[in-house]
């Protein structure tokens, strides 16, 4: 094990896994030892064995498999790709075109897992497991509190910062002109092709902004022209 003695057990257990793999062993694709054998390996229980593969799952360099174990997914070569041989691979490979064509551009957030599973038919586990290869090839990240977002949390747009944006389009324009009562948070989310909450997110942002302001017995209502927008 590596001799590093800062941090739990299980971290220092977790970082000479890590280094294993990038030497190959085992290589990418390969299944990991079960908890049995490395907790043997390092002399330590199967718990703290557990929350060392934990860790290597939540930075997505092991994926689990229903019923097979934990395979190594690897930190991302540029350029490599192998044929995807499970579910998990070929939702991540659908994603990853959709990537690579432009059509989820940088920055955008990805659909919650529970959406994209109705949407491909899946279980969200096998979302789940997507993401995280999507992850370890740096092609998406997850904002803690945020979601997942193509290439990263730098300029990380939700659908909230996009209603908010269009508002502050319309309110610069004058179609929402000083004074005018906003619609109500179901008729936003209606037109705008977005739930309630999304919808209650972004006019957060314009009320923190001062652009919009609650009043009382008339709801949001235009305050003042958004900073920066002609």
């Amino acid at each position: 094990m590596s001799k590093a003695k800062d941090g739990p057990t299980y971290v220092r257990i977790a970082e000479d896994i890590r280094s294993r793999i990038r030497q190959g062993d085992p290589p990418v694709g390969a299944l990991l030892p079960s908890e049995a054998v490395l907790a043997r390996t390092y002399g330590v229980a199967r718990g703290t064995v557990r929350q060392a593969v934990a860790e290597l799952e939540r930075v997505g360099l092991v994926a689990s498999e229903a019923g097979r174990g934990r395979r190594v997914m690897g930190e991302g070569t540029p350029g490599a790709r192998r044929a995807a041989s499970t579910q998990y691979e070929t939702v991540a490979e659908e994603l990853r075109k959709r990537i690579e064509s432009g059509e989820l551009v940088p920055g955008r957030q990805l659909p919650s897992e529970a959406a994209m599973a109705d949407g491909l038919g899946v279980s969200k586990g096998t979302v789940r497991q997507a993401l995280h290869l999507l992850a370890s090839e740096q092609m998406i990240a997850a904002v803690h509190g945020r979601g997942w977002f193509v290439g990263g949390p730098d300029h990380a747009q939700t659908r909230a910062d996009d209603v908010a944006g269009a508002l502050r389009q319309e309110i610069a324009s004058g179609q929402l002109p000083i004074g005018a009562v906003l619609p109500g948070e179901n008729v936003l989310a209606q037109e705008r092709g977005v739930a309630r909450v999304t919808v209650r997110r972004a006019l957060a942002l314009l009320e923190t902004e001062g652009v919009i302001e609650k009043r009382a017995g008339r709801g949001r209502v235009v305050k003042s022209q958004p900073k920066g927008l002609s």
